[in-house]
């Protein structure tokens, strides 16, 4: 079945494919489940196909799990509108790497992990290749891990947390791992750039922790307007520096002859290089800049004011074991209504509309796909 495009992204296609083609994974093994299933696959830029292909295995030391929730994320978005390259997408590939669901296959090997577990997995052991793991897969109605290992790959998600909910884990994992890397404590002035869902994920996690004094700086109306209903204390920044209105909310700090908005951590949850050079103007003495990606353009540093404001500038990628412990305990916890980044749901036969309105940030803050549900 062919989908024609809205007339708002006529440069795009989506078709129903039935494909003869083994997973290219894991062609080589055999799967104790008989039958196919529905498999995105990335064909190139503003392309998908939706795919039949036979459910995979993952071999002794891994799970099959059948998918409840997928997360688009905005490495999708970048490779569906820019190209595959810009999102670690190799084009015939399968992709999508936020994913939850239901085990129904262990390996020999598995330890402590049954079937029937509802859990999370890391992407990064999705694929043969760790490198990989935006093509984890995770757009089908299976997928899994060739290393399962639990609360180490594999997150058994608690009863209380529902499914739907945990398909953000892995983005939100991003958003506590970069707090994590700034270094954030509870007494900490912290001012951080973007209230995206990364952003808001990483101050919800904050607030968890105890953190009070945090400060949002973004320029989209919608997305103050709803980081405020949150309950998030947003400025927007289109007129005044963020650093200028911090040193309104949090006062001036005067350390080593410095006069600076007296803030302990700056957190880039938006990725711009304009942001740490901003810091390195007009960041406060003894402070942390911690970002999650920075774009390719140079920035240039002072390496005498570097040394004598004794800044501590540090990047941050994905995730670790204990990010994602931590990410549990604060969906456990209930306190932000976190789930309700989740604007948009469609199944894969929507897969045109996902992506379009995944594209949109006017139209949204998250987009998932919905497979088999709880």
């Amino acid at each position: 079945m062919r989908m024609r495009p809205p007339a708002s992204a006529t440069n795009l296609r989506f078709a129903w494919i039935p494909c003869e083609k083994q997973d290219r994974t894991f062609s080589e093994r055999s799967t104790t489940m008989d039958g196919s299933m529905k498999q995105l696959i990335f064909k190139t830029k503003g392309e998908v196909e939706l795919t039949e292909v036979p459910i995979p295995s993952y071999g002794d030391d891994g799970v099959l799990i059948k998918v409840a929730y997928a997360g688009i994320c905005g490495s999708d978005v970048h490779g569906f509108t820019k190209g595959g390259r810009y999102g670690g997408i190799g084009d015939g590939s399968k992709f999508g790497h936020e994913f939850v669901g239901t085990i129904v296959e262990v390996g020999a090997k598995v330890k402590e992990l049954a079937v029937g577990d509802r859990v999370w997995i890391d992407p990064t052991f999705s694929n043969t290749d760790p490198r990989f793991c935006c093509m984890a897969g995770g757009f089908g109605e299976y997928c899994g891990t060739y290393k399962a290992i639990k609360d180490e790959t594999v997150f058994v998600i608690p009863d209380n947390v529902p499914l739907r909910s945990a398909a953000l884990i892995e983005p939100f994992g991003v958003a506590v791992h970069t707090k994590n890397r700034g270094g954030v404590q509870a007494t900490d002035n912290v001012l951080m750039w973007g209230a995206g869902p990364i952003g808001l994920m990483g101050w919800a996690a904050m607030r968890h922790q105890g953190v009070e004094n945090i400060f949002i700086a973004e320029q989209m109306p919608e997305r103050i307007e709803f980081a405020r209903n949150l309950g998030a204390d947003v400025f927007d920044n289109t007129e005044k520096s963020a650093i200028e209105y911090a040193g309104e909310k949090f006062g001036i700090a005067s350390i080593n002859s410095y006069e600076r908005a007296n803030v302990d951590r700056y957190l880039d949850y938006v990725g711009l290089g304009a942001l740490i050079n901003e810091y390195m103007e007009n960041g406060r003495c003894n402070s942390t800049f911690a970002t999650l990606g920075l774009d390719s353009r140079p920035i240039t540093i002072n390496p005498a004011e570097f040394m004598s404001k004794q800044f501590t500038v540090t990047g941050s990628r994905a995730y670790a074991p204990e990010d994602i412990k931590e990410v549990i305990e604060v969906l456990q916890d209930g306190a932000v209504d976190i789930a309700s980044i989740i604007t948009s749901e469609f199944t894969l036969d929507q897969a045109m509309e996902a992506f379009e309105t995944a594209c949109d940030k006017n139209k949204g803050m998250k987009v998932i796909f919905r497979m088999n549900g709880e």
